[in-house]
This record gives structure tokens, sequence and C-alpha cells, in this order.
């Protein structure tokens, strides 16, 4: 009893440290800032990420996001991909575990394994074997294929951010060609009105024909503008109708802006855009992009390839194997019956010696792979602050200009206002009333394309700082 002990404690010391341990994580690069360089948004009411989209103000948006991610098939792609990935961590767990299967066998011949004369043989057997993985090599290819799973769960989750990212763009991008679009056909409908005047003062006498065609330069440059608008908006509608995976035609209706105001309203304006919540950014850069999926993504990835390497290079030893079978055996010849037992068991260990060098640079090139990996997580990270900086970057020049132009609209309104009053009282003329008019609604486009980019710097940080996913 001693001697076997004495030749198990070594085996049991070899198989414990040869246990494959997950690899830690990797040092978050030095390049990746403590604080925040941007100005943070703190102005806003704090909003949680997988909130963001009921935070707008507008409850059609959170709507179109729900309805594109059940319908998506960019995202039915992702959570195909993921069930691939998951069945194949279970098939690299399952060769961790022994295997066994049942065989049987009947035959009737003559002179079958040379027994003369008509004969019947039958048989049915028990295998089983198991690989003891003395070195880690299937542990640590297991270890590898869970880990492309957790990354491909997460590669779903990204998918989901994006298309939810994307969904808003075209919808504050299908909003603001509504509302341009209304701007311009009321800018087209007053650049109208002072070209049919600079005509009529041109036959009477009192305007020069060069002047008279400039309006009507000006005016044929509004009608310009409208029809662009009308094709943004299509644009964006065909996108939305896209990503939702619906018909353009159905949106159209659902998204249809409201009328724009008749001639005998004057400059009435309906049409609104989406409002961005505030989002209080509070969280040092290392602890806020630990949420990205793309950052824990390539996280799963290196330590994928870590235990690949691990794998590689445990083949280079000693593989021992435990294989076992037992059966049962019946012969007739001529009216007699015979039957048999037969069973077998043992262990069998390879090592290889000679292979032109394979093993070593199979173990060189996963070295390279698991380099190449982690060198992706630490290129990530930089592009993760980089995304979220610039986003933040944008948020507070949107929110300076936004300021600044909204009073200059105001002064405009105020302005156009007092001329239409003006003009009802025979104070002013029609083309004096129209031409301000026509520069209160300059300010007013300003306001909305102002908007318009706030609302997608807000967009654009929702996606750097990884949306508000959940692992489920």
């Amino acid at each position: 009893m001693k001697p076997r002990l004495l030749l198990a404690a070594p085996l049991l010391a070899l198989l414990t440290a040869c246990m494959t341990a997950p690899p830690a994580a990797p040092p978050t690069p030095a390049a990746v800032p403590a604080a925040w360089r941007s100005p943070l948004p703190h102005g806003g009411s704090t909003t949680a990420l997988n909130r963001w989209w009921q935070a707008f103000d507008d409850p059609q948006l959170a709507r179109l996001v729900a309805r594109a991610e059940s319908q998506s098939p960019t995202l039915e792609q992702a959570a195909a991909r993921r069930r691939q990935a998951e069945a194949s961590a279970a098939q690299a767990r399952a060769g961790l575990m022994p295997q066994g299967g049942l065989g049987g066998q009947v035959q009737r011949g003559r002179a079958l394994n040379g027994i003369p004369g008509d004969s019947t043989q039958a048989s049915a057997q028990f295998s089983a074997s198991w690989e003891i993985d003395l070195f880690g090599s299937q542990r640590a290819a297991a270890a590898a294929a869970a880990a492309q799973a957790a990354a491909a769960s997460v590669d779903w989750h990204a998918a989901r951010v994006s298309l939810a990212a994307d969904v808003a763009q075209a919808y504050v991008q299908l909003r603001l060609a509504q509302a341009r679009e209304e701007s311009a056909e009321l800018d087209t409908r007053f650049a109208e009105q002072i070209a049919a005047w600079g005509r009529q003062q041109q036959q009477a006498g009192l305007f020069s024909a060069t002047d008279a065609a400039l309006l009507n330069t000006e005016r044929a440059a509004a009608a310009a503008a409208r029809s662009q608008w009308r094709a943004e908006a299509q644009i964006a509608l065909q996108t939305l109708a896209v990503l939702c995976a619906e018909r353009a035609d159905t949106l159209a209706a659902e998204l249809a802006p409201p009328a724009i105001a008749t001639a005998s309203e004057g400059l009435a304006l309906r049409r609104s855009q989406p409002q961005a919540p505030g989002f209080d950014v509070d969280a040092l850069p290392s602890q806020l992009l630990a949420q990205r999926p793309d950052l824990a993504a390539a996280h799963q990835r290196w330590i994928a390839a870590v235990q690949q390497q691990r794998s590689v290079e445990a083949q280079r030893y000693p593989q021992l194997s435990l294989a076992a079978m037992a059966g049962e055996s019946w012969l007739r010849v001529g009216g007699k019956h015979s039957r048999g037992s037969m069973w077998s068991f043992g262990p069998s260990l390879t090592l290889p010696l000679f292979d032109g060098g394979a093993l070593v640079a199979a173990g060189q090139g996963a070295q390279a792979a698991a380099d190449e990996a982690a060198a992706a997580l630490q290129a990530q990270w930089l592009v993760a602050v980089g995304e979220v900086e610039e986003a933040l970057q944008r948020i507070t020049a949107a929110d300076e200009r936004e300021r600044e132009i909204d009073a200059v609209r105001r002064e405009w309104l105020g302005i156009a206002q007092r001329s239409g009053a003006q003009s009802q009282a025979g104070l002013q003329s029609g083309a004096q009333r129209n031409t301000t008019y026509r520069n209160a609604l300059a300010a007013y486009d300003a306001v909305l394309s102002v908007r318009a980019e706030q609302a997608l710097a807000w967009i654009r940080l929702y996606r750097s700082l990884g949306g508000g996913w959940a692992r489920g």
C-alpha cells in the first residue's frame, strides 16, 4: 500500500499544478485618463442608461427602438451567432467527461470467421474512454470556447446598442427634415409673395429688371430648399423602415408630421423635434467604460486567446487516457449454441517525439494570437475614451450654441410678430413683413439644426458609453 501511495502523491501534485486558472484582467492602458478632460453635462436630470429612450420627450422614439429590437434581422443574426458559440462551448466541455457507448452486431452466413458450415454470430458490448488531460490541454480549450461564447453574447448586446442608436439617429434626422421642410414651405410662400410684389413694382416702373430677377432667384432657391428637405425626410423614413424591418408606407402614415399652416395663418410653426435628456456623467473613465460591450467582448477574446495558447502548449507533453470495454458474444452452428464474455481495461500514454517542429510552431502562433488580442483590447480602450471625449465636447458645444441661437430666434420672432401687427395696421408693407418673416425663419432653421446636433451628440454619448445593456 505504501509504494502505491508514494506513486500517487507525485501524480496528484502534477495534476494540481496543471489546473488552468483563468488569466487575470490585463491592466488598463496608461493612456486612459484618470478623469474626463471634457466638461461634464451635469445640468440635466440624471437618467439611467437603460431608461434612456423613455427619458426623451418623444414616446414615439422609445416605441420605434423597441420594435426594431424585436424585428431586426441584424439582431437575429447576432443571436444566432451567440447560440452557435454557446453550443461550441458545451461541446468543448463535453470533451472533458468520460465517453461511452453501446454497440451490437448480428451476422448470418457460411464459414464466418473460419467456422465451417452455416452459422449465426452475435455480439454486444459497452465501451468507454476518458482522457485524463494531465497538462490541461482540453480544460484550456474548453475555457477558450467558454470565453468565445461570452464574447458572442456581449456582441449581441453591442448589436442592440448600435441598433438603438441607429434608430434614434434616423428618427432625429427624420424630424429635423420634416421641421426644415415646414420652414422651407413657409419661406417659399413668403419669397413668392415678395417676388410677385417685385414684378408689380417693375411693371409700375418703380423696380429694375435686375432687382426683380434677384427676388425671383431667391424664390427659386427657397423652393429648391423645400424640395431638398422633402427628399431628406423620405431618405430618413426609408432608413427607419430598414432598421425596424417594416414597410416604409406603414411608417410614413404613423410618423406623418402635423400639416403645414395655411397661407392665412402667416408664421405658424407646428412641427417639433425630440429633446435629448440630460445625463450626469460622474463616473471615472475606467469605471464607466467597463460597461461597453465592445470592450467586454475584446476582453473575453483575449482570455480565449490566452487559454487557446495554453491548450496548444499542453499538447507538447504526454497524453494519458483510460479505455474500458465489456461485452457478450453468441454463436450458433448446426443447432448448437455457445456464449462467451469479454472485457478489457487499461491506460494508454502517448508522448510526441518528432513532428518536424509543428507543435513548437503552433505554440508560437498561439502566443502571437494572444499578443494580438491583448493589443486589440488595449487599442479598444483608447478608442472608447476618444469617442466619449468627442461626444462630451459635442454636447458642450451644442449646449452653448443652442443658448445663443435660441436667443436670436426669440428676438426675430418678436420682430416678426410686431411686423405682422404693423402690417395689419397699415404701418408696414407686405414685402417688409414677408422679409422679416424670412429672417425669422432663417434664425429658426439655425435653432432646428443645433437642436438636432445636440440630440445626435447625446445619442453618440449613449453609443460610446455602451448604452443601457444588461446580461440576459
